[in-house]
């Protein structure tokens, strides 16, 4: 080994090249801290990583590097105040520090499997700022496989404590070991799997010997621990973690876990049709076939789990993520609604979110957490009307310290946000066949701003889950079947598009062919249906008349009853008119499948516009003039789990 002496001018030369370093680093705008951090580990991903994630919104008022730097520190914190390796049981062992909820059977519980997950991904997403990450990640593996369930080795048992004995005494906790699982998949593009630990293996392991084993039940949910049967029907909606399924998929191909997450995306759709529409809301335990709302005090942990309460709390995280990560735009819907919600329920001001409620949005709690807070900032980044609350949300959680749990879900908020939360690619992985181009891409102006796609479906060796439309090279949907209804576009303006589909495994396939077409004309004249009658199927509530939608007030809308096709609207004009052009100006319900139709006495109806593939957003539809003194918009079906709402709704005539 090579020494160097220390004098004054090693020292005076040191110290000039370190600040040349500094200031050269500071000059390529990142942060000198995270710069000169030794990556001792040889990470593949070093913190910060800091990746945009298509479709997703982060805070727009301070800087990436800002919040790098706010997310270390806060790391730092964290760190201090709940990770732990002072086990005398188990020299070498880490751990984080936390209450448990339910009997540790005379232990002194230190801790759970539900901290250890949280505690690995955290520390593998921060290798890079922390040169020491990897050993603590190793420790903190070390006790994850120490505590074991006497039900099944690949499975952590769910609390750990300072005692030999304790080790193989406990059964396991299903989101502990989905998150211990998925931290592994994190650990092996972070660190490679050549080292002491094979974390390849060890994920597989657990993911096919462990979770599939133990966890996923006959009917394709998850169940709640391998304590629990195969058969269940009760799951807990906060394992609900589908970025780590899809992860799970990746790195074994087994078509399991994308019909568990089908199956969980469907659980969501009809519990939330069900109990709690207007608000996207899901309680802390969901049980029976259809789903439904556990009963309160189920398995004893507190009141209010028929609620959305402490579990549901970390649901809007394990939801945005998929689509965030994957693109899976059921993720984004279910996000979007639980986003309008919170945002119009606290005016705006996460301080005012409560820390649980009811699901039909009246409050159970008292007071802002950031597990409540934190999870609804990061739905929101679905969509850039949320920035203001993003924002805020920002700026509320980066210093915001509490307890183990509420600060730990706080700080993967932080990564996901921030945008270093990376997704764990596999390139080479079990399946790297892409799809087949889309072929015969047809484009066709369907009004002065709309452009409607079509397309002959790709094929795949696994199956194609989706395509990516580009206009002008620029993704402007993500359909999952063969169709796509572009709106908003610019009247007389011509428009290029090409579609590529896309896998499980995020594989894409080659460009389509290109289509081109150019937008109508734009129509002129007076909105014949402002101010006039207008009379609905029927309504939500007080608030939402037909009359809302012609009241010429976008801000006002008419709702329909929630769950039900077939509801209708019609104006009548007052007198027979000649009607070629409607404008719909839809809220988040929309049609999906919807006609336009005219008539002389409001009960024998003409049909002169027909669609199946309505997207939402505004409709600006031309047609054949046709004579009549009503004009109706019939829903033959809705475009989300809700019913149909309109915020304008115009008549033009020829």
């Amino acid at each position: 080994m090579h020494t160097i002496k220390s004098n004054k001018s090693t020292m005076k030369l040191l110290g000039l090249i370190l600040l040349c370093l500094t200031m050269l680093m500071t000059l390529l705008g990142a942060p000198a801290k995270f710069q000169t951090k030794a990556h001792a580990a040889g990470e593949q991903k070093p913190f910060p990583q800091q990746v945009n994630y298509s479709g997703i919104i982060k805070p727009n008022h301070v800087s990436q590097a800002s919040m790098n730097s706010s997310v270390a520190a806060y790391y730092d914190y964290w760190k201090s105040a709940h990770l732990r390796n002072n086990l005398a049981s188990l020299p070498g062992g880490y751990y984080v520090k936390g209450d448990i909820t339910g009997s540790a059977d005379g232990f002194n519980p230190l801790g759970t499997s539900e901290g250890q997950g949280y505690g690995m991904i955290i520390t593998v997403l921060m290798a890079g700022y922390d040169s020491n990450a990897r050993t603590i990640y190793d420790g903190l593996f070390k006790t994850a496989r120490a505590f074991k369930s006497p039900n099944n080795a690949n499975l952590m048992g769910w609390v750990v404590a300072d005692s030999a004995s304790a080790q193989g005494h406990f059964d396991s906790a299903t989101d502990g070991d989905l998150d211990i699982a998925y931290s592994l998949i994190l650990a092996d593009r972070q660190w490679g799997s050549t080292g002491t630990i094979n974390y390849l293996e060890e994920a597989k392991k657990m993911i096919t010997n462990g979770i599939k084993v133990s966890n996923v039940t006959t009917n394709n949910r998850l169940n709640l621990g391998d304590w629990d049967t195969k058969s269940a029907l009760n799951t807990r909606p906060s394992d609900w973690m589908l970025s780590h399924l899809r992860a799970f998929y990746d790195v074994t191909g087994d078509q399991t876990w994308l019909n568990v997450i089908n199956n969980l995306y469907t659980l969501y759709s009809q519990f939330t049709a069900s109990y709690s529409s207007s608000t996207g809301l899901i309680s802390d335990f969901v049980v029976g076939n259809p789903p439904q709302p556990a009963p309160q005090n189920y398995l004893d942990e507190f009141p209010e789990t028929n609620e959305y309460n402490y579990n549901a709390s970390r649901v809007p995280l394990r939801i945005v993520m998929d689509y965030a990560l994957y693109g899976d735009t059921r993720g984004k819907t279910i996000a979007d609604k639980m986003a309008v919600w919170i945002k119009g329920k606290t005016s705006g001001n996460p301080n005012n979110v409560k820390d649980g409620y009811q699901l039909n949005g009246n409050d159970r709690g008292s007071y802002a957490t950031a597990v409540f807070v934190s999870p609804f900032i990061s739905a929101a980044t679905t969509n850039s009307a949320h920035q203001a609350w993003v924002n805020a949300g920002w700026d509320w959680m980066k210093n915001k310290q509490e307890s183990y749990f509420s600060d730990s879900f706080n700080m993967l908020n932080m990564l996901f946000i921030s945008g270093n939360w990376w997704k764990p690619d596999y390139s080479g992985g079990s399946d790297t066949q892409a799809p087949s181009a889309p072929s015969s891409l047809t484009a066709s102006a369907a009004s002065s701003s709309q452009i409607n796609l079509s397309w002959t479906a790709s094929t795949d060796n696994v199956g194609v889950t989706g395509y990516r439309v580009f206009r002008g090279g620029v993704q402007v949907g993500t359909p999952t079947g063969t169709t796509f209804n572009d709106t908003g576009l610019t009247a007389s303006t011509a428009y290029s598009y090409t579609v590529k589909a896309i896998d499980a495994a995020g594989n894409l396939s080659a460009n389509s062919n290109t289509a081109n077409a150019t937008t109508s004309a734009a129509s002129t004249g007076t909105n014949l249906a402002l101010g006039k009658t207008t009379v609905a199927s029927s309504i939500e509530g007080a608030g939402f008349e037909a009359s809302k939608a012609t009241d010429g007030n976008s801000s006002t809308r008419w709702a329909s009853i929630e769950g039900s096709n077939n509801q209708w609207i019609y104006v009548d004009l007052g007198t027979t008119q000649s009607v070629n052009r409607v404008k719909l100006n839809w809220e988040a319900a929309y049609g999906k499948g919807y006609k336009i139709q005219v008539s002389n006495d409001a009960t024998t109806w003409t049909d002169a516009f027909t669609t199946t593939t309505g997207n939402g957003a505004i409709d600006d539809i031309t047609f054949t003039a046709k004579n009549g003194r009503y004009v109706r918009v019939l829903g033959t079906a809705r475009g989300t789990a809700y019913g149909y709402s309109l915020f304008d709704f115009e008549v033009y005539g020829s």
